[in-house]
């Protein structure tokens, strides 16, 4: 274990983003290699103590190119993303009790979701939304998945769990690595399953196992969720305000539900009071986990029919159902992330435009479209563009009527709008 702590120097460049707020610093907009900071024992040793580890990372006090101290972050010498901030106060060395304080901090501003009666799963931190970068928390009535992406949260996993657990009393909590991302971060996780088990009496599981399933609320309907399982943490609570919006307007209405997972949107406009929904995704394992929903929440089953099948394609032949798309008077689209890096961007954005005009060229006149975006490298603008591009080429007379984000519990800092990945719009067809 490294406990150096390093004195990092931004470059001109690099040092504007900063002042603002963001919290990024690449590689490229250091102002030269880092070394060793020159504080005195007394600092040193409240940074590197009290538990922390700094396997992967180092502490960094980070001045600005003249050599003026501007604040703290963390340091990866691996990673692209070479440092992250964490205050704007130099005379405030970060220590572990800093970081048990964002915890907390965030379980307090979620207090009022604790409180609805209708609703008990939602996300209880959110990264640099939170302050707390490369960690997500989400929680599932009594169960909390812990998502780690980054590598300082990863080291510290063990007492992140044994903070989270004093904090909202999870009764059990599983750890995820985004292998992926981690990975970025010059991380490679090992399957130390015995280890984490043996951590606090069984009751903190490695992520994956898919045997255990937990009933949650959300908007007042059950649904069955494997943490840890499937796609995200188990379930898409960034969306579940949309969920309520689009119920409503399905009343009375004739539903397409496209790439629907576990039926999120679709079952949700049913009990709202959809005449019929049809749902669709290419995955087998989401349909089986939808019918598990359908029949928990008594959904009559002649009002729904679950189809497997590429959407995409489906959309091309107009092959949803035998009457077609035009059959519907609300579609919604909530595609996976079609661009999933910055080198994916403009790809992306001809697959979200190439979607949605397959969508608007078969849709009725007076019918509306409910379309997302969850790339967070697609900007706001991008998209509308894309949507303008696919209007155009449908030949389509298209208005904006309602504008979508993720919730409340997903914050997005003014100073950080990469934060805001979720991007929706309900489209109505003259």
């Amino acid at each position: 274990m490294n406990n150096q702590v390093l004195e990092i120097r931004l470059s001109p460049k690099g040092i504007k983003p900063v002042r603002n707020g963001h919290p990024w610093v690449f590689r490229n907009a250091l102002g030269g290699r880092p070394r060793p900071a020159a504080l005195p024992p007394d600092v040193l040793r409240t940074v590197t103590g009290n538990g922390l580890c700094w396997d992967h990372t180092r502490p960094a006090i980070v001045s600005d190119p003249t050599g003026t101290p501007i604040g703290w972050g963390i340091y990866n010498e691996a990673s692209r993303l070479a440092l992250r901030m964490i205050n704007r106060n130099p005379s405030s060395a970060i220590h572990r009790g800093t970081f048990e304080e964002l915890i907390r901090a965030a379980c307090r501003r979620r207090d009022s979701l604790f409180l609805q009666g209708d609703t008990d799963a939602f996300r209880l931190l959110f990264g640099e939304g939170d302050g707390f970068p490369g960690l997500v928390a989400d929680r599932f009535g009594t169960d909390l998945v812990l998502e780690f992406s980054g590598a300082f949260a990863w080291d510290n996993r063990r007492w992140i769990a044994e903070e989270f657990r004093r904090t909202c009393s999870a009764e059990r909590i599983r750890l995820l690595p985004d292998r992926e991302m981690l990975g970025r971060e010059g991380v490679s996780p090992t399957d130390d399953r015995e280890g984490d088990r043996d951590h606090d009496d069984a009751r903190e599981q490695d992520a994956g196992d898919a045997s255990s399933s937990v009933v949650i609320h959300e908007n007042g309907l059950p649904w069955r969720v494997r943490p840890g399982s499937g796609q995200k943490t188990g379930h898409y609570s960034d969306q579940r305000e949309n969920r309520r919006r689009a119920g409503e307007l399905a009343r009375g209405c004739a539903v397409l539900d496209a790439f629907c997972y576990h039926g999120g949107f679709g079952l949700t406009a049913l009990r709202c009071g959809a005449d019929r929904v049809v749902c669709v995704d290419s995955s087998g394992a989401a349909l089986e986990m939808l019918e598990e929903n359908r029949s928990l929440q008594e959904a009559p089953r002649e009002r729904i029919e679950v189809m497997r099948g590429d959407v995409f394609e489906m959309l091309r032949a107009d092959a949803v159902v035998p009457e077609g798309v035009a059959s519907f008077d609300l579609v919604i689209l909530d595609p996976p992330k079609l661009a999933p890096a910055r080198r994916h961007r403009d790809a992306g954005l001809r697959a979200y435009k190439d979607l949605n005009m397959a969508a608007l060229r078969l849709m009725k006149p007076g019918a509306r479209l409910i379309t997302f975006s969850c790339s967070g490298v697609v900007t706001r603008e991008e998209f509308r563009t894309a949507l303008a591009w696919a209007a155009v080429d449908a030949r389509r007379v298209v208005r904006i009527e309602e504008v979508y984000s993720q919730g409340a519990d997903h914050p997005v800092p003014l100073h950080f709008p990469e934060a805001e990945y979720l991007k929706g719009y309900l489209l109505a067809l003259d």
